[in-house]
């Protein structure tokens, strides 16, 4: 029997930027038309998903939606700001 009934690990290493995105969208805004990366996903699914969330206003930072535009290339998220244009 093991007097011991947990045993313990070091939690993961997290290598993301820590840029938020409201960092980036406020980047973008103050430079419209630019693309820039915004991210780099763990797969294509969730770059897929986070490029289409920015397009939609579903993530704050870009609101409201249709002022950003993005799309996803590989794992990177790439966007701009256009204002609605």
């Amino acid at each position: 029997m093991n007097t011991q009934p947990f045993q313990y690990r070091p939690g993961p290493t997290v290598n993301r930027d820590r840029r938020s995105y409201l960092e980036v969208a406020k980047h973008l805004k103050e430079n419209p038309g630019v693309w820039a990366v915004v991210r780099s996903a763990p797969n294509t699914t969730a770059a897929a998903s986070a490029a289409y969330q920015i397009r939609q206003g579903v993530r704050a930072a870009f609101r409201p939606a249709g002022e950003y535009d993005a799309y996803s290339n590989g794992l990177e998220v790439v966007a701009r700001y256009t204002g609605g244009n």
